[in-house]
């Protein structure tokens, strides 16, 4: 090879691998409509009724578990995300309850907002981040995995260039109160949706003791990358839980584009609805009698004709003895 050509070659070949950096860079910070890309929490605490955001934190990932009272398989779900509290305590969990039509007692207006907003279709479902799905018991378990891979790959929030989250002030008159939440975005002029939550640990059912559970919240609100505002919150922190926090989640803007978080096959389907069990018909003693005399009524002409000839075989056998008897008793005499 010519010396005069060896240069512009190496040149050439350069410019070729940054600008296929480039485009591989371009590719790793795509964005997508729905995405979660900032997320900060404030616990409250019980003997205070007013503060300030200064203690709130920056989570790394979003996991929000669709699930229900009712629902059996949500139960290995709830417990796994029990498991993640003791391997990566920073994940913020949220248990959002959306079927309003069945005895949940902790379903929320909100909480079928953004389900369907995610169109989840069956429970137990974990979005995470606002991008990548889960389906049911059988998926859940690849949770731990995706966590680390999105960790690996530089995608913990918040995500390079969004807006920066705060909590300004907060304030209640009692434990039962509404709460009042000063919160403010900053940053770039992008188009988000704000949520802006209370979640609560061990709260109380009939027979479950849940925790991370959604209570009250305003979802979904269109907010611009620079802007401020106040939100109140309708909930009851003193009926049955304990350990209440401030949650605001900013989303991307758009219908979400979510991607299948796991590849295993699910083992069964998933319960999209509730279904309220068939009351029991009870039938009255009138009802049964009048049934009982119509029996009756239609079996009297079998009774006519089947009744007397039993009657009849019978007492002609005890009169009449066979013949082969008679002959027998006039032979011997």
């Amino acid at each position: 090879m010519s010396r005069k050509w060896f240069a512009p070659l190496v040149c050439a070949l350069l410019l070729a691998s940054l600008a296929s950096l480039s485009s591989a860079s371009q590719a790793g910070d795509e964005s997508h409509p729905g995405e979660i890309v900032n997320a900060i929490q404030l616990p409250i605490d019980w003997e205070t009724f007013q503060g300030n955001g200064s203690a709130a934190v920056s989570v790394p990932h979003v996991v929000e578990l669709h699930t229900a009272t009712w629902c059996l398989p949500c139960r290995s779900v709830e417990s796994e995300m029990g498991d993640l509290a003791s391997w990566w305590p920073a994940v913020l969990v949220i248990a959002e309850h959306s079927s309003l039509d069945s005895p949940d007692p902790l379903a929320l207006e909100e909480g079928l907002q953004l389900k369907q907003h995610y169109d989840v279709t069956g429970w137990p479902t974990l979005v995470v981040d606002g991008h990548w799905k889960l389906l049911g018991e059988s998926q859940s378990p690849d949770l731990t995995s995706l966590l680390s891979n999105l960790t690996t790959e530089g995608a913990d929030l918040p995500l390079a260039g969004a807006s920066a989250l705060a909590i300004d002030s907060w304030s209640r008159d009692c434990l039962d109160c509404d709460i009042t939440v000063g919160w403010s975005v900053s940053g770039d002029g992008g188009e988000y949706l704000l949520d802006i939550m209370v979640v609560q640990d061990r709260m109380h059912t009939t027979a479950l003791t849940l925790d991370n559970v959604l209570r009250g919240a305003e979802v979904l609100r269109s907010v611009s990358g620079n802007e401020t505002g106040s939100t109140t919150l309708s909930v009851n922190l003193s009926e049955g839980g304990e350990d209440a926090r401030l949650v605001l989640l900013l989303r991307r803007a758009g219908t979400p584009e979510t991607e299948a978080g796991s590849q295993t096959p699910l083992a069964s389907s998933l319960p999209s609805e509730w279904f309220s069990p068939r009351e029991r018909e009870e039938t009255d003693s009138t009802t049964i009698l009048l049934i009982g005399a119509l029996l009756l009524v239609l079996m009297v002409p079998a009774f006519r004709h089947t009744v007397p000839a039993l009657f009849r075989s019978s007492s002609s056998s005890e009169a009449d003895p066979p013949t082969g008897v008679h002959r027998k008793s006039a032979e011997e005499e």
